[in-house]
């Protein structure tokens, strides 16, 4: 006979005890859920708030978290442009409306970084401040891996010496000497310099994070000249609207790199960060350990700076390219045709003569000058040597030499005056003059007896 028991008895173990589930894994537990309530938002969208409004106290909630100066000027710019994109109501913006407008970037030639950050900027504005949740789900872009630009050392040294200004020749050595990004070297104070301990302090670079860089011993006879002018207070580089308490900015200092390659004549996609790429590649080349590189600069993930190895070992193999094997195998050689430059701007009247007496060293002066007003204005320094029959170089002093005479000259003709295309005219003029005074030269060669 079977026995019939009430489906609402407690279920027991034989020993009497009460019957309880298992705890592991698998055993049933309570949903975790997050609550996104309308008053906890910066922003509450539903009651369709003026965009500009919007837009203001986004960026206030960023300065008060200290997010960088940076980042809320890129992400106000990316806020701006998608509300002036959408149309609809600001509280249904939805994962289909996000994802038409980064198509629309993409159509219109955006590069994934800048759909990176626009997707970041909508992801923290609109899911992370407005609670909307409308970027889930959506990914960042895939970013394309490209070698860093890598400048050799007689490239750098070319660079250099093109300089046209002491202050130009002491920002390039700076971002070669120390592996600065541009923001940092353009916030370089003075009391930043450690001279004792051939230090300098780097405050809240990237990151917000500071750390400590070398400081080379070749930067020192520039910084002195350059005390001259500052006495050591302030920025190392300051404005150069003369405002006090502002830096160089970085814009500045890509106009001065750009100034320099074109002079040097580097047709290299070269950037004030190609001279931190190379700081870091010449580095690794020479033995150093990458994770004191990894300290210089400024890398959270060694990853990052692994980087430069993979382009330190192509340049140190030891097999050869088929190029070099090409000479010995054909006669024939490889002559390449280069495009005739374009006709230099005039600059006006002006006087070139070239010392027929060389000096100790085998330069030979050159004396430039340029009428102004019935009065020649001379521009000196200028030193031309012949190191053999084919080529001749010339030196350029740097542009405070030249300054007293081109303070008084018009904007158009100071901006001739320092183009490329002049320095090459003046180039081709003293070769001239000098094939002229060598052929002219008499002949010390005994006669034969």
């Amino acid at each position: 006979m079977s026995r019939l028991v009430a489906t609402d008895a407690p279920r027991l173990y034989s020993n009497g005890q009460p019957w309880r589930n298992a705890r592991g894994r698998d055993a049933p537990r309570q949903a975790v859920e997050t609550e996104f309530k309308a008053e906890h938002a910066v922003v509450n969208l539903s009651t369709q708030p003026p965009i500009p409004l919007v837009v203001k106290r986004l960026v206030r909630e960023l300065r008060i978290r200290f997010y960088a100066v940076k980042t809320v000027k890129n992400y106000r710019s990316a806020w701006v442009r998608f509300f002036r994109w959408y149309r609809g109501p600001l509280d249904q913006i939805d994962q289909e409306d996000i994802r038409e407008y980064l198509e629309l970037l993409v159509n219109g030639g955006a590069s994934s970084s800048e759909v990176s950050v626009t997707l970041s900027a909508l992801r923290t504005g609109l899911d992370k401040l407005c609670l909307l949740r409308c970027t889930v789900g959506l990914v960042s872009p895939r970013k394309s891996n490209r070698s860093p630009v890598v400048m050799s050392k007689k490239e750098i040294q070319r660079m250099m010496e093109a300089a046209r200004t002491l202050r130009d020749k002491l920002l390039l050595s700076v971002l070669y000497a120390t592996g600065l990004r541009v923001s940092e070297v353009a916030r370089l104070q003075w009391t930043d310099f450690d001279f004792d301990r051939q230090q300098i302090r780097v405050q809240l670079g990237k990151g917000k994070k500071d750390r400590y860089v070398m400081l080379a011993d070749d930067l020192l006879p520039l910084m002195r000249q350059l005390w001259q002018h500052t006495k050591g207070i302030g920025y190392l580089f300051p404005s150069e609207d003369g405002r006090s308490g502002r830096h160089l900015s970085p814009r500045r200092i890509q106009r001065a790199v750009k100034r320099a390659r074109v002079l040097a004549g580097i047709n290299k996609a070269i950037t004030p960060h190609s001279f931190r790429h190379s700081f870091a590649t010449h580095l690794i080349e020479s033995g150093t350990d990458i994770r004191f590189i990894q300290k210089l600069l400024g890398h959270t993930n060694l990853e990052t700076t692994s980087l430069y190895t993979k382009v330190a070992q192509m340049k140190a193999t030891a097999v050869a390219s088929p190029l070099d094997r090409l000479g010995s195998e054909s006669p024939a050689s490889v002559q390449s045709s280069a495009r005739k430059p374009p006709s230099p701007p005039s600059v006006g009247r002006m006087r070139l003569e070239v010392d027929p007496n060389p000096n100790s060293n085998g330069s030979h002066a050159v004396n430039l000058g340029i009428w102004r007003d019935g009065e020649l204005l001379p521009l000196p320094g200028v030193l031309a040597t012949m190191p053999r029959p084919d080529w001749v170089s010339l030196q350029i002093p740097l542009q405070d030499t030249w300054e007293p005479t081109l303070r008084r000259l018009p904007a158009m003709q100071r901006e001739r005056l320092e183009s490329p295309q002049f320095f090459s005219l003046v180039q081709q003029e003293v070769a001239k003059r000098l094939v002229r005074i060598r052929g002219s030269a008499p002949s010390h060669s005994k006669k034969p007896q």
